[in-house]
């Protein structure tokens, strides 16, 4: 089974450049966790499967640190991920950034781990 929680929208502060670094931008991750079909299917109690809440927590603490790349901050989403959800047997993470400061127009920017 596959949990994704999709556009978690975040005002953060990363970026290689001091504007960004100064000003922040939009930001939308989506998670994507595989895990063993949980108990909760039958249970219908939530502590029987994976708890969104503790997946939103960890995204707003990890995009809370700024960074420099976005890669990074997926990569430690991802990480805290993984601690935090032992049992998942595969998590994707996708970090996205609004209007991002290039030589061309562009709605987003995004990387994918």
């Amino acid at each position: 089974m596959v949990i994704r929680l999709r556009d978690i929208q975040c005002y953060a502060y990363h970026g290689v450049l001091e504007e960004e670094k100064q000003q922040g931008n939009t930001f939308r991750v989506n998670v994507a966790i595989t895990i063993d079909s949980p108990k909760g299917v039958e249970s219908d109690c939530i502590q029987d499967t994976l708890d969104y809440r503790g997946v939103c927590d960890i995204v707003r603490a990890e995009m809370s640190v700024p960074s420099e790349l976005i890669e990074h901050v997926a990569w430690r989403i991802k990480q805290a991920l993984s601690n935090a959800f032992p049992a998942a047997q595969d998590i994707c993470v996708t970090v996205a950034k609004k209007s991002p400061a290039m030589s061309l127009p562009m709605e987003w920017v995004e990387v994918e781990l």
